[in-house]
This record gives structure tokens, sequence and C-alpha cells, in this order.
């Protein structure tokens, strides 16, 4: 059994660039996330096996959808800002990207989660903040909250493996669908 997830992957040197610049300014100590690894997550699965793997593999080449750009604008945060637990970048007019979404989900392999998706790459996950860490964050979410970080190209949908580690997670992309 292993965790899985469906993402698109940020490969641009420039534009990860400018998210990590971004990122740094708004580490409070908490925990950023690495260039390497940033990606905009579409479905995530817990416990998935190998008959479950050639599903998920399947939807992803069933996807019909072209390659297309997306403007990564702003930042903001998961779930409130009272209670900011991960704080992201995101994307504006994430039509296509919605659609990519619906069509990577129309397996049944594991039942999606209860929210709704938005479209983000995290940059950094908050754990114990303090209220001062907490003032100091949100008022950078609100400096940065329409920064325009650049476009994103998506030509292709990754399957990753994450395997949790001492260290962290790591991930090991199983499979490749271009678009």
């Amino acid at each position: 059994m292993a965790r899985v997830f469906s993402a698109v992957d940020i490969e641009d040197e420039k534009l990860k660039d400018e998210l990590a610049e971004v990122r740094d300014r708004l580490d409070l100590g908490f925990k950023p996330v690495p260039e390497e690894k940033m990606h905009i997550t579409l479905q995530f699965f817990k416990d998935i096996g190998e008959e479950e793997m050639e599903v998920l593999k399947q939807a992803l080449d069933d996807i019909d959808v072209s390659s297309f750009q997306a403007e990564m604008k702003g930042i903001g945060c998961f779930p409130s800002r009272d209670y900011i637990r991960v704080v992201w970048a995101g994307l504006e007019n994430d039509r296509k990207m919605q659609q990519l979404y619906r069509e990577v989900s129309e397996h049944k392999v594991q039942d999606d989660n209860d929210h709704s998706f938005t479209p983000h790459m995290t940059l950094l996950r908050v754990k114990n903040i303090r209220e001062e860490q907490k003032k100091k964050l949100r008022r950078t979410i609100r400096d940065f909250e329409n920064h325009e970080f650049g476009t994103l190209n998506v030509d292709s949908v990754k399957l990753f493996r994450s395997d949790l580690e001492q260290g962290g997670s790591v991930y090991s992309k199983l499979y490749e669908k271009y678009l």
C-alpha cells in the first residue's frame, strides 16, 4: 500500500525562484516547501494498492485536456486567517485547472475529500503559531495577496508516491501523462 497523489509539477526555474522568494519572506520558522517539491496537488490518496494504481494511471491516460498556461497570482491561507495551517500561492482564472481536476477525478478509486478543489501551491505549513507570529504572517499575506508570480505552463499530470521518512516526505514519480 502506498500514499499517492496526482499533481501538476512546477518546473519553470524562474517561477520557482519567485515562489521561493515570497515563501522565504513569509517564513517565520515554519515548514517551507522546498523548490524541488513545488507542485499543485490535484488529488491525494492513502493506502493505494497495485490494482488501484493501474486505475489511476488509466484515468490519467483518459484525460482529454490540452496543455495550457495559468497565471500564478496571490497568496492565501487554509483554513482561515484566524487559524492558519497552510500558506499558499494561487492561480488566476483557474477554469482549465478545474477542468483538469474534474477529468483526473473520473476514477472510482477513493471518494474525494469533502471540500471543493482550490488550485494552489503550498508555500509553507504552519504549526504551533504564536500570536505575534500570526499577526506578522497575516500582515505579510495581505501585502502579497495580489502578487503576480508568473506563468505556469501545464503540459503534463504526474502521479507521485509519497513516502514518509525521518527528514520529511520523499516524492517519487510513478507515471506521467503529457497533455
